[in-house]
């Protein structure tokens, strides 16, 4: 867990440091408080309030398009590794989730294709997070911030390169994780079908929305459900679920909580 969310502060430390002198244990902190924020509000918005309370006034309208940046790339590792383990696991997936017919491949082919469009939308979009600035322009009160936000134009290239490559070392963490824990609970599954499953997992739960409180639950089905091709260990599985929920968000959130009270919110108006 440590490693899982150093990475994520790392991410945010190779970001925000183009802007504004910031140390990596500033980072993590804001990182977790930011988690801590993100647990009762959908699709963890509440993540960009927690992270930007540690920046200079002048530069929290940019953190929040800093945010963005590291949470798009991870989105796009997530939609590129998904896709591959559609491919990889689609054999099984046909045979033993949707049965063998003919329309259920062909919804399973639509799937791919609509995955990997939505890829290549998200690697455009990532490359290009300066054009967000400029459809931002519509909004009256971005319009007036818009020069903060346009400072994106002066983020390295190989920044966004960077970002990519932690997030798919967190993505990394994160899958080897669920698979030593489900290999603790004797869940009987090898490692590379718990990798491809876990990828495919994450993109079903990029897709859903949810609150980070709730998703424990959407989560566990749908780890059940794709996890059933290999092992009908169901109780074992659900468990090592619950055991990630409860060590990669309920533990670092509550410890967010605590640094966040530390924080001066409205130092300034």
């Amino acid at each position: 867990m440590p490693v899982n969310w150093g990475i994520e502060a790392y991410k945010w430390y190779l970001l925000v440091n183009n802007y504004q002198p910031f140390s990596f244990k500033k980072a993590y902190e804001s990182v977790l408080s930011g988690l801590s924020l993100s647990v009762n509000t959908p699709n963890r918005i509440g993540e960009y309030g927690g992270r930007i309370v540690y920046l200079e006034p002048q530069y929290r309208i940019l953190g929040v398009a800093l945010t963005l940046v590291s949470s798009v790339g991870q989105l796009l590792i997530t939609l590129v590794l998904g896709w591959v383990a559609l491919l990889v696991l689609q054999n099984e997936i046909v045979a033993v989730q949707l049965g063998d017919t003919h329309l259920s491949g062909l919804l399973l082919q639509v799937f791919q294709w609509l995955v990997l469009f939505c890829a290549v939308l998200t690697v455009v979009f990532y490359f290009r997070m300066h054009w967000l600035a400029k459809l931002l322009k519509w909004v009256p009160w971005f319009r007036n911030n818009l020069a903060v936000v346009n400072d994106l134009d002066n983020l390295p290239n190989k920044v966004y390169v960077q970002i990519l490559f932690y997030s798919f070392l967190r993505f990394v963490v994160f899958a080897l994780q669920y698979v030593l824990l489900w290999q603790a609970l004797q869940v009987g599954v090898v490692w590379w079908q718990g990798f491809w499953s876990i990828a495919l997992i994450f993109l079903i739960m990029a897709i859903v929305p949810s609150f980070a409180i709730a998703e424990v639950g959407i989560r566990g089905k749908v780890v059940v459900s794709i996890m059933g091709i290999f092992s009908a260990n169901s109780i074992a599985i659900l468990a090592g679920t619950i055991g990630i929920w409860i060590l990669n968000l309920v533990f670092p959130a509550l410890l967010g909580s605590l640094l966040i009270l530390t924080v001066r919110i409205f130092r300034e108006r």
